[in-house]
């Protein structure tokens, strides 16, 4: 749809863009993967669709980092109203995973190559975060005690071949 065939709906699209707030992102976030016109086609049907797809991918996150990183703190749940801490490498892989949702509800339209493999890349930092390769600096995460929590290495020793 183009301005020039429906400009009140395209205003109010663009207007509904505009005004969502999401927890993490920002309107710029996206735009800075996508233009805003794509956003808009593939979310226009209804209002909460940023905002949903912006919460199922930081459900994602925070699946991957809660075991190394504050993500209570990170996402501002503590104190409500404070704006959550932005790590602009977390922002980038919440931003793609988030695009790529927004962009695969669209059943008829294929879904292009580089959103996929930006999807890919997303998933693939996620994992280099989660075993550590990967570090942000963000907080980490705390035991009850307040100490840092530290990922145990373990080994299975065992050897059932073995007879004395």
């Amino acid at each position: 749809m183009t301005k020039a065939h429906n400009p009140v709906r395209w205003s109010l699209i663009t207007n509904v863009f505009k005004s969502i707030k999401m927890k993490y992102l920002t309107d710029d976030d996206l735009t800075a993967d996508s233009y805003q016109r794509f956003i808009q086609e593939s979310t226009g049907d209804i209002a909460d669709v940023i905002n949903k797809n912006e919460e199922r991918a930081i459900a994602l996150v925070r699946t991957y980092l809660s075991d190394r990183y504050d993500v209570a703190t990170i996402f501002a749940e503590v104190l409500p109203g404070v704006d959550p801490l932005r790590n602009e490498l977390l922002v980038d892989i919440i931003t793609k995973i988030t695009l790529y949702k927004i962009f695969r509800r669209n059943a008829a339209r294929k879904l292009p190559e580089d959103i996929k493999e930006d999807f890919k890349w997303a998933i693939e930092q996620l994992e280099r975060i989660n075993s550590g390769r990967t570090k942000l600096d963000l907080p980490p995460a705390l035991d009850d005690s307040g100490n840092v929590l530290s990922n145990s290495i373990w080994g299975d020793l065992t050897n059932p071949d073995f007879y004395i």
